[in-house]
């Protein structure tokens, strides 16, 4: 009965994505498992989520490849808190083996960590992360924030200001944030979505739970999705230690309507600092990994074929990307969750020939 529903489930599915142009292609073909020392694997099992991945052409304390990332197995959300780690892969080799560096933000007593991302500016590597309706974000007045530090010689430096800050709990700005040098001027880049209605957080918790439930549906056929991605929110500071403010939302051009991006990371074009790229997931669950550019900092298009598809990957729970570009080569970092380990997230490594990005 069960494997006659996921039957039509699929059949179904297929037929939506059709009538919805929504492509089951894609461009990669290959990809690798990585490997990341995890000083806590009795409590964590190894697991990655949330990874942002950066080449250091000139290098950091010695090393090149840096990513932050979070632990989150078994969508156990306490266990999100920011880790930094490296790699030493040589020029040519895929970077598989990743060695812990430092942890960047422990548990927090209320509330939680998420979406770490690194910037390296001026001699300077930092990591922001978020914070969830903890003490700092309280101490706020805020929801959420994005707090930020920098690390040296295994040491983290925090920074005295919170750099993005969102009051709303149904909604937020700030998700998922990618900071980086625009034509000189310090951005944060960030999708604006809108969790649920407002109403929802006032309705009694078992009503919630079935409304929700109900929603969950929905979804699935195609028909009404309790998350709206606004676009991508745009922030200026005047220096990446200080406050950014919010500046405009961008809607996503040419976004198939089966799409609801939900997480993102920014790089830029090879050889170029104005052509910007945004590697998307596309939806919470049943996700396509896409690319989308943009010419002038603001307005991403869509390009035409997903990089991966839930489907063609052969796993479950797709989830945020990283990518960067090294002398011509694409690589794309992924998390999924195994068939047979369906409450851990591992991280994967795709590498593609630039030159082979379908811009079409």
């Amino acid at each position: 009965m069960e494997k006659g529903l996921r039957n039509i489930a699929s059949i179904y599915r297929r037929l939506l994505y059709r009538l919805c142009g929504r492509s089951t292609t894609d461009v990669l073909s290959s990809w690798y498992p990585c490997h990341v020392e995890d000083p806590t694997k009795e409590e964590t099992f190894g697991d990655v989520v949330h990874p942002c991945v950066r080449y250091i052409e000139e290098g950091f304390e010695g090393h090149k490849w840096w990513m932050a990332y979070t632990p989150n197995y078994g969508d156990n959300a306490e266990m999100e808190n920011p880790r930094l780690c490296y790699s030493d892969a040589k020029d040519g080799e895929l970077p598989v083996e990743w060695q812990f560096y430092c942890t960047i933000k422990d548990k927090p007593k209320e509330g939680y960590n998420s979406d770490p991302t690194v910037l390296f500016n001026e001699g300077r590597l930092y990591v922001y992360w978020r914070e969830n309706y903890t003490s700092g974000t309280h101490a706020l007045g805020m929801s959420r924030a994005t707090f930020g530090c920098y690390v040296e010689n295994r040491q983290v430096h925090y920074l005295k200001e919170a750099q993005l800050m969102d009051l709303y709990r149904h909604k937020d700005k700030e998700v998922c944030p990618t900071f980086l040098s625009y034509r000189d001027k310090p951005r944060a880049y960030a999708m604006d979505i809108r969790f649920c209605s407002r109403i929802m957080y006032h309705l009694p918790k078992r009503l919630e739970q079935k409304v929700y439930k109900l929603l969950n549906y929905t979804e699935a056929l195609g028909l009404y999705s309790r998350f709206r991605c606004h676009g991508v929110s745009l922030w200026e500071g005047d220096s990446f230690e200080g406050h950014f403010n919010y500046m405009k939302t961008v809607r996503f051009r040419g976004r198939n309507r089966l799409y609801q991006p939900w997480h993102m990371d920014l790089f830029f074009a090879p050889n170029n600092q104005t052509d910007l790229y945004a590697v998307v997931q596309s939806n919470i669950n049943k996700a396509d990994i896409c690319l989308a550019k943009s010419e002038d900092g603001e307005r991403f298009r869509f390009l035409r074929k997903p990089l991966i598809t839930n489907q063609s990957i052969g796993m479950k729970r797709l989830y945020k990307p990283s990518a960067v570009v090294v002398e011509g080569k694409f690589y794309l970092f992924f998390t999924a969750r195994e068939k047979s380990s369906p409450l851990l997230n591992r991280l994967y490594i795709a590498p593609l020939a630039w030159e082979d990005i379908d811009d079409t």
